[in-house]
This record gives structure tokens, C-alpha cells and sequence, in this order.
């Protein structure tokens, strides 16, 4: 009989989680030709399993993939020659190049890479971004979206995000600078072709930049300003062959004053963003602050795939489209740690729940059950008063007395159905109690790392059984029927056919044993 695969519906957007000082900022962006912001949410407080699961709650209902962005403080991007070997050995190869120009451990370490384009690099040669993460950073934040039914399909970083913005913005073929304020630094990238070529952060808050003291806001303005110029020149000197068209602020307090201020000391024209117009922002309330948001924006403006194939790294999977940069993503499904399998303990828990269910539905039953027979006890005693007082008011009332005798037989019966339920539970929670669980009890105890159970059962009749299960040595198979025959519950079983088969790399097993009272041998 043929398989039937069934198509699951496409993914419809992304949603970002970008964690921002002392909030954490979410973003849901369908794509098209002008993306629409559909959604746009703020938690207060650190990200957290509390924060993600109140986020969780406030989620539009749709099949959305999902990117989450590490802070500042756990990544390192460094700029390094891409190897002379296939693209998809850069990562392991650049690994222990990096060990001495990161602050961590690089055993370990998440790392992606985001290639160059040929020409912009020096002398023409392939040039690649690392950017590098502890592994407990990348682990933690996973752990985190796993507890709180996110689930990460990717992991990111806000240079990305806002060279996600820079694309929407910039001319074809030349290079575009975009900053963002932020809460406690600013932001710089510079990209061309859509491909990040320089970033920097400027630690000056925009708080400072937009504050109502003149001279706090002058000395902010003085530090960004000359720390934007000398990126700049330095970018101008390094870059040759890329012609630098702008720089746009992304829009924000202290966006307006602050290009007026570095429009006097920088060699490019220097205008706030007009974002907006490049975005559907119609879904949103008219009020919104998208100040907050831009960089959960970007983040999610990456393209929509199945989430499997969104979530792999650009170096393993390039991107389709000749004009799109490849995507970022520190946790591609290929390193992920591989799900663990079902075991009998799990399967002991299952059954016990299982039956903790039975049970308190039997006992909602018969309480629903004797309720019901009090109300026709009722009904039985007042019948005979009722029909004396209608044959004496009315001597043609058989119909109303034949109405109440109706009723009491329907509510007789019902007491009878419900009985026959009762004990229908009642011996399905013995059977259940005293058949099954000496044998999962049985399979818990001996269970071992490279053999685990997939399905068991028990004839009800002839007591027949049969194991079904998977292991990585076929070798372990014969000790591990050899101890479990001598648990008490399969102490002298016979097992008539044995069927093994290759599944992905594993061993399936099968194995069908014969009742208690069944002739060795026998089918």
C-alpha cells in the first residue's frame, strides 16, 4: 500500500525576540515586495522563561517561524581570509583560527560565517565574517525556547538585523551605512549588495544624545560624531572599490538633531531613514513607537521557508536567490543534540497517568450515577400521590400519568447504562493494575543505553507477546533478552519469530513470543 505524505501548510513569517537593556522586544513581519509588520510586543525585565511565556500568550495565531538574537555582550564578530577548500569545511576549518581573537573558548563555541563579496575585500581575495558565541550562551537561549514552546529556528545577531533594514534602504550596488540608537550603545553597519561588510558600536546611549541638559547633549553628540567620522575614513581607506552612497538614521529620539549634528563633520550626505514607507505598517495602532522595535523588525525581515530548511547555516544551504545575502544562524538543526528515545520508565509514567485518569473519570461517574438515581427515587415516590390527585381532579389524565411512568423507565434505564459503564472501568483498572505493569516494571529495570523499546504488547486471551524496539548494536540483543528472562514476568517465555530490519542508521527489532499455555513452537 502506497505511503500518503501530507503537506504541511507554509510558514507565513518570522517572529524576532531581541533581548534590549532592561526589556525584551518581539516582532512579526510577513514578507512580500513591502513587508507588513503585523505585530509588534514588549516584556519588561530580563529575557527570561517567565518573559518568553507572557510574550507566548500575546502571539497572532498562524505557522510562524521563529529567530531569537543573542545581547551584545555573548558574540564576537571577526573579519578572517575564507579557506581554499569547499565552502562547507569553512566552519571547522576558521574554528581554530579564531582561538586566539575571541575571549572564549572556541572548543565548543557557536560559529557562522557570512562571506564577502569578492570585491570588496583586500587584494580581491575571499573574505568571510565569523561571528562566534560560547556554547553555553547559544545553549541557554535554545534550553530557554524549548521550555517556553518557542523553539528557536534560528539564532541571530542585531548586525544582521539592521543590515536586514540596510537592504530595504540602499541603491543597487553601492555601499549604504545605517545606525541605530539604542538604549545603551549605538549601532553602525555599512553593507553593500545587501552583504555586511563593516560594523561598529558606538557607546553612547541615545538617552544621552536626546537629553534636555544642552551640554549632556552636546558631549554625546561630540563622542558619536567622532567615532562615526574615524569609521568612516577608515572604512574609505580599507574599502576602495565600494562607494559609499549614505548614512541613515534609523528614526528615534535624538535621530533628527543628531544627523543635523555629523551632517557638518562626515563626507557623505547623512539622512534620518524613511523606513516607514518601505514597510506596511497598517496592521499597527497609528500611536506606535517603532523606535524600540527596529532591531526585532529586521531580525524577522529574513526570508520564509519550512522552518527546517530557514533554519540551516548559509554555509551548508547558500541562498536560492542571487540578489540575498545568506542568513545567519548560530544553531542550524544539523548540530543540534538528537532527541531522546521513548523508554519503558517513560512508558511506566505514561500508563500510570493513564490510569490516575480512569480512575477519577470512573469516580465522576458513579457520583453524576447516583445523583441521577436519587432524582428517580424522587420521582418514584411523589408518582403514586401525583397520579391519586389527577384521578380525582381529572379522571381523563391517563396521558400525564403515562408521561411520568415514561420518565421514570428513561431514567431507570439510564441508571442501568451507567452501572454497566462503572463496571466497565472498574475492570479495565484491575486488568490494567494487575496484567500490564509487572512487565513495563520489568523492561524499566532492564534497560540499557543501546537498546530501547518502541511497542509492547500482550495478548488478553493466550497471554502472547510481543516487543518491538531499536537498538545500535544488533550484538546487545541476545544479553538483553537473556536478562530480562529472568525477570519474574518473562521467566520462561519463548519468543517463535524474531525480525530484524535496517531504520535510519539503527536496528529495528521484533520480537513475538507464544502464551503461557501455548505449545512451544507454536504460531
Amino acid at each position: 500500500m502506497p505511503t500518503l505524505h501530507l503537506r504541511r501548510p507554509a510558514v507565513a513569517g518570522w517572529i524576532a525576540c531581541v533581548p534590549q537593556a532592561a526589556h525584551v522586544r518581539f516582532a512579526l513581519v510577513e514578507p512580500g515586495e513591502r513587508p507588513v509588520v503585523r505585530w509588534l510586543h514588549s516584556e519588561a525585565g530580563r529575557s527570561s522563561a517567565l518573559v518568553l511565556r507572557r510574550a507566548r500568550r500575546s502571539v497572532p495565531w498562524g505557522r510562524w517561524a521563529s529567530v531569537a538574537l543573542l545581547e551584545r555582550s555573548q558574540y564576537q564578530l571577526v573579519q578572517a581570509e575564507a579557506p581554499d577548500m569547499p565552502r562547507h569545511e569553512w566552519r571547522d576549518a576558521l574554528r581554530w583560527r579564531l582561538k586566539d581573537q575571541i575571549e572564549f573558548p572556541v572548543d565548543g563555541a557557536a560559529i557562522d560565517l557570512l562571506p564577502m563579496p569578492a570585491q570588496a575585500g583586500p587584494r580581491n581575495q575571499r573574505t568571510v565574517i565569523a561571528v562566534a558565541a560560547p556554547g553555553p550562551a547559544r545553549d541557554a537561549l535554545r534550553s530557554d525556547g524549548d521550555d517556553t514552546g518557542w523553539s528557536w529556528h534560528a539564532i541571530d545577531v542585531a548586525e544582521t538585523a539592521l543590515r536586514n533594514l540596510g537592504a530595504l534602504l540602499a541603491s543597487p550596488h553601492r555601499g549604504h551605512a545605517l545606525l541605530h540608537l539604542g538604549d545603551t550603545h549605538a549601532l553602525l553597519v555599512i553593507t553593500v549588495a545587501g552583504a555586511l561588510l563593516l560594523s561598529r558600536q558606538i557607546e553612547v546611549p541615545r538617552a544621552q544624545l536626546a537629553d534636555a541638559n544642552d551640554e549632556t547633549r552636546q558631549q554625546a553628540m561630540e563622542r558619536a560624531g567622532l567615532e562615526l567620522q574615524r569609521t568612516l575614513d577608515s572604512f574609505d581607506r580599507v574599502f576602495t572599490q565600494v562607494s559609499l552612497e549614505r548614512l541613515d538614521v534609523l528614526p528615534g529620539p535624538g535621530a533628527e538633531p543628531f544627523a543635523d549634528f555629523v551632517r557638518e563633520l562626515l563626507y557623505v550626505p547623512v539622512l534620518v531613514a524613511r523606513i516607514q514607507e518601505k514597510l506596511d505598517l497598517s496592521r499597527l495602532p497609528a500611536d506606535v513607537d517603532l523606535s524600540d522595535h527596529w532591531v526585532a523588525i529586521g531580525a524577522a525581515l529574513r526570508p520564509v521557508a519550512e522552518p527546517k530548511a530557514a533554519a540551516e547555516s548559509p554555509i551548508e544551504a547558500p541562498s536560492t536567490e542571487p540578489s540575498r545575502q545568506p542568513d545567519l544562524n548560530l544553531d542550524p538543526p544539523s548540530l543540534r543534540p538528537a532527541p531522546q528515545p521513548w523508554r519503558a520508565s517513560q512508558a511506566l509514567w505514561s500508563l500510570a497517568g493513564a490510569l490516575a485518569g480512569c480512575w477519577a473519570l470512573g469516580q465522576g461517574l458513579d457520583t453524576w450515577a447516583q445523583h441521577r438515581q436519587h432524582r428517580a427515587d424522587a420521582i418514584a415516590q411523589v408518582l403514586p400521590m401525583q397520579r391519586a390527585q389527577l384521578e380525582a381532579r381529572d379522571p381523563g389524565g391517563a396521558e400525564a400519568i403515562q408521561r411520568l411512568a415514561a420518565e421514570r423507565t428513561r431514567l431507570q434505564n439510564l441508571e442501568a447504562d451507567q452501572r454497566r459503564l462503572r463496571a466497565q472501568i472498574d475492570d479495565h483498572l484491575q486488568r490494567g493494575s494487575t496484567g500490564y505493569t509487572p512487565y513495563f516494571m520489568a523492561l524499566s529495570r532492564q534497560s540499557q543505553a543501546s537498546v530501547w523499546i518502541t511497542g509492547f504488547s500482550v495478548a488478553p486471551q493466550s497471554g502472547a507477546i510481543e516487543i518491538e524496539g531499536r537498538m545500535t548494536d544488533p550484538a546487545a540483543l541476545p544479553g538483553y533478552l537473556q536478562r530480562l528472562n529472568q525477570e519474574g514476568s518473562f521467566k520462561g517465555r519463548q519468543f517463535a519469530r524474531l525480525q530484524l530490519a535496517q531504520d535510519d542508521g539503527l536496528t529495528a527489532f521484533t520480537l513475538a513470543g507464544v502464551g503461557a499455555a501455548t505449545p512451544p513452537g507454536a504460531k
